[in-house]
């Protein structure tokens, strides 16, 4: 452990209001085994801890209610939204990076449509992505499992998110995927370097005039979400990466609250 490494994803959380020991841990929604480096280690600091806390508590979920929000409404479409030229770009784009016909999910919203593109750029090495497989060895080792957010908190978020920003993004990634590529791939290289100020960087670029919504907001519910969870039993909170840095990260918002965030070296 030292306090003079910072490039980490891993932070012990210390404080006379939080259970000893505790950790935050930065993920990613990947399955590349790059991803999982040293993972024993990770697996280690949970097994020491009483409690698990994903982003949401993934047995909580109602495939219904988030097909509602992820879908256009019925006799809606993503052809509608989109001029014929980038349609048709855009479809044989996603044939050729999912293998899928991008008109099988003409109801799908613009953000699952980049997510499915996303996600296609990565390699599949394991059968989980890495975030999935922290919640199950969590369960399997009989913790206490836990929520930061509520799934319902993540369907308001969808709910809220601009359809005029979505498109945007969408067409911009029809247009220019081969920069969309290069961006993916290079937070991929920033997440192996633990880089977390340069993560951010990338995710606000991403989210755009959505960064209030999806990263600032949700930051400060983290934030006081761990305080309070923390303070009854020691806890391993495992959250998206892009998430901990910055001057409204939650690495500044638990500093600011009274902690100690210590950086560990795995």
């Amino acid at each position: 452990m030292s306090k003079n490494k910072k490039n980490t994803l891993l932070w012990e959380i210390k404080g006379d209001a939080i259970k000893s020991p505790s950790y935050i841990f930065g993920t990613m929604h990947v399955q590349d085994e790059k991803a999982f480096r040293n993972i024993e280690f990770i697996e280690q600091c949970i097994a020491n801890c009483d409690a698990f806390a994903a982003e949401y508590d993934l047995d909580v979920q109602d495939p219904l209610a988030f097909e509602e929000v992820a879908m256009f409404p019925e006799g809606e479409n993503l052809s509608q939204h989109l001029s014929p030229k980038i349609y048709e770009k855009l479809a044989k784009l996603f044939k050729k990076e999912t293998g899928m016909e991008l008109s099988r999910l003409g109801r799908q919203k613009p953000v699952m449509i980049i997510n499915m593109l996303s996600v296609a750029q990565f390699k599949e090495d394991r059968q989980v992505s890495l975030d999935q497989h922290l919640y199950d060895f969590a369960k399997q080792n009989n913790k206490t499992m836990l929520g930061i957010e509520s799934f319902e908190s993540q369907l308001f978020v969808m709910k809220k998110m601009s359809l005029k920003s979505q498109i945007k993004s969408l067409k911009d990634m029809a247009t220019h995927f081969e920069r969309f590529r290069r961006n993916i791939k290079k937070t991929t290289e920033l997440y192996l370097e633990a880089d977390l100020n340069k993560i951010l960087k990338k995710v606000k670029q991403t989210a755009g005039d959505m960064r209030g919504l999806l990263l600032y907001d949700r930051n400060e519910i983290m934030a006081e979400r761990i305080v309070r969870l923390g303070a009854y039993q020691s806890l391993f909170t495992a959250v998206g990466a892009g998430h901990l840095a910055g001057k409204k990260g939650v690495l500044r918002l638990l500093k600011k609250a009274g902690f100690e965030l210590v950086p560990v070296e795995y």
